[in-house]
């Protein structure tokens, strides 16, 4: 069987490529077909090891003597667990659902963050490690709506696709007639395409789910899994600002990489 073609603009100038990109802006949650699997961005393990350690350490003051010591422990209790509540909140309202046709992202039903297999690279899907300390590189803003990754989720996974997240395409260098560069440091896009953060406990088996709808869609991906699990990286609290990024940029133009 022959695979599916990824959607690639070769010609910026080619209407027939330019249709085919409005197309894929109009994409809704609908359009993705039925979900095969939902994950959220839960606190890993070691997260949850931590509030407990701090429960425990909360008993402490138990030691001294009256009432003192009772109020404070229930004192400490009550915020650590009123933390951990907030942890679970966030983990539950947001959902990275893998569908038949791509990926929706978000809390609502009829969320506007889709990203068909189509516009997915997987050869840029990589597991990323701490990744809440993406942001302190200079390059990075410090959140983004393209960093789905909760409160203290220290693993993800990186898929890059579409860029869903902004109304239109307008604004573009190279795209529907836009010329000019985008100044360094500007909010706006340079690209079509985004490095999507999947904050999820177990990105492999995140990875793992993407590769089988997508194989299931006909699209070249047998692999991804295992490749993104290869190409981890691992983030650093004080970044080489000077060095490349760990999420590789992909431009308008470019193809995908393969698995």
């Amino acid at each position: 069987m022959t695979a599916r073609p990824f959607f690639r603009i070769t010609d910026p100038d080619d209407p027939v490529q330019v249709d085919q990109l409005l197309a894929l802006a109009d994409l809704d949650a609908e359009d993705m077909g039925a979900v095969r699997q939902t994950f959220r961005p839960w606190p890993g393990a070691r997260m949850w090891l931590f509030l407990l350690g701090l429960m425990l350490l909360s008993l402490l003051p138990l030691l001294i003597p009256g009432e003192v010591g009772w109020g404070l422990t229930v004192t400490l209790l009550i915020c650590i667990g009123a933390s951990g509540l907030v942890l679970v909140i966030a983990g539950a309202v947001d959902r990275h659902r893998v569908c038949e046709k791509g990926l929706l992202l978000g809390w609502r039903g009829r969320t506007r963050y889709v990203v068909p297999w189509s516009t997915v690279d997987p050869g840029r899907v990589r597991v990323v490690e701490r990744a809440g300390l993406l942001g302190r590189r200079h390059d990075t803003p410090a959140s983004s709506p393209h960093f789905r990754t909760g409160l203290l989720v220290t693993r993800a996974l990186s898929v890059n696709g579409i860029d869903s997240a902004h109304g239109g395409w307008v604004g573009i260098p190279g795209l529907l007639g836009v010329t000019d560069p985008v100044a360094p440091g500007a909010r706006a896009r340079s690209t079509i395409f985004v490095n999507w953060l999947l904050g999820t406990p177990d990105p492999v088996r995140l990875a793992r789910a993407i590769e089988d709808a997508m194989v299931a869609e006909g699209y070249p991906a047998r692999g991804l899994a295992d490749a993104a699990a290869s190409r981890a990286v691992v983030l650093s609290w004080n970044p080489d600002q000077d060095s490349a990024h760990p999420l590789p940029h992909r431009a308008s133009t470019d193809g995908t990489t393969g698995p």
